[in-house]
């Protein structure tokens, strides 16, 4: 639920407080820097214990989480939330994915880890309601009321996880059947791809509300609005792009979306109003929205079911690599070049990972 209010709030607030662009990148960046740390070791844990433990465990660390973000009240407080965000998110988007791929056959993945970001996306947008009401309402306070709200929907999740949620992975069955995780060219050609689009997406994440509200002199609640396109794409379109791509080649499929967001964020600058700022921003998420998918189900189709958190592990190292370093670049580009570089450095990034996509990954072949 945290998820739309955070990307939306935590810049400006950052800023409010007192941070340059360069301070808000090392924000995002030790964020990205414990994921990275972590999710490697997680996907090993995964394939050796199961995948449950973990699946509440980061849930756990998610209302803790929570209330440690309403608590802070100054940028340590902040930088302090933020590491620790960056531990549960290692833990619960691995253990996601790997609970998915355990539970799809190849040709359905693709539309469940799309269904993956559709609730995600889905949450987000309650707990920006929740967020955006309360700062419309209560300015001073809606940041602690947000966040402590937050905190008592994600208790709920660990109650409903524990009685719901399967373990599909039980570590008994793995201890029989040691599978070792095989680095194969595609799987390799793919990490590449990961990597370039983890530091593309990261460059820009922490500075896109800070260039609408300085482009064009927005209030909060017309920034707020500005995003509602964007949050409603991811709400709707992963699952059906995922079935789109149901019959295409991975390759195929990655390419096409990678293509389209790099060449739509080279018209980020030139267009000439917030509403075209929005509607180009959100075609070219959609775009990275089904490369996405995508590379999450082609890592499952590589990698052996017994193997598969571990697969998932070593992408997220490789994502982990571009997304801790490029805010830091993000915010030096911002501060010397200007905002519009930021755009087209992402553009350049999106096409390089194309060209990798297509021309070094065999069309056609789901796995090798």
């Amino acid at each position: 639920m945290p998820m739309v209010f955070i990307s939306f709030a935590l810049p400006l607030r950052a800023e409010d407080l007192g941070a340059s662009a360069f301070e808000i990148g090392i924000l995002f960046s030790i964020y990205t820097a414990s994921v990275f740390i972590l999710r490697p070791i997680v996907g090993v844990a995964l394939d050796r214990y199961g995948r449950k433990p973990f699946f509440i465990a980061a849930l756990i660390l998610y209302f803790c989480i929570n209330i440690l973000y309403s608590l802070a009240g100054g940028l340590e407080g902040l930088f302090i939330a933020r590491l620790l965000h960056g531990i549960g998110f290692a833990f619960l988007s691995i253990t996601t994915d790997t609970i998915t791929a355990d539970l799809t056959e190849q040709q359905d993945r693709a539309a469940s880890m799309g269904g993956n970001i559709e609730s995600q996306s889905r949450g987000g947008m309650v707990g920006a309601i929740i967020g955006f009401t309360l700062v419309g309402a209560i300015p001073v306070h809606a940041w602690v009321y947000s966040f402590t709200s937050f905190a008592v929907f994600a208790f709920l999740a660990i109650i409903f996880a524990l009685i719901a949620i399967p373990e599909t992975n039980p570590a008994k069955h793995v201890e029989h059947e040691k599978v070792p995780l095989i680095i194969t060219p595609t799987l390799r050609r793919l990490l590449i791809v990961v990597t370039f689009v983890a530091f593309s997406g990261a460059l820009t994440q922490p500075y896109f509300f800070i260039y609408l509200r300085d482009r064009f002199d927005l209030e909060l609640g017309a920034l707020a609005f500005a995003f509602l396109p964007l949050g409603l794409a991811y709400a709707i379109l992963p699952s059906k792009l995922g079935k789109w791509t149901s019959n295409l080649p991975r390759a195929t499929a990655t390419s096409i979306g990678l293509g389209i967001g790099g060449c739509l964020y080279f018209l980020v600058p030139h267009a000439p109003n917030l509403i075209m700022v929005v509607l180009v921003l959100t075609s070219s998420a959609a775009g990275v929205m089904l490369a996405e998918l995508t590379k999450n189900a082609w890592v499952a189709d590589i990698a052996h079911k017994h193997a598969v958190g571990r697969a998932y592990g070593v992408a997220a190292l490789c994502a982990g690599i571009g997304g801790t370093i490029a805010p830091i670049f993000g915010g030096i580009i911002y501060d010397r070049l200007g905002q519009e570089y930021l755009f087209y450095s992402n553009g350049i990034l999106l096409l390089i990972a194309t060209a990798i996509a297509f021309f070094f990954v065999e069309a056609g072949k789901n796995t090798q």
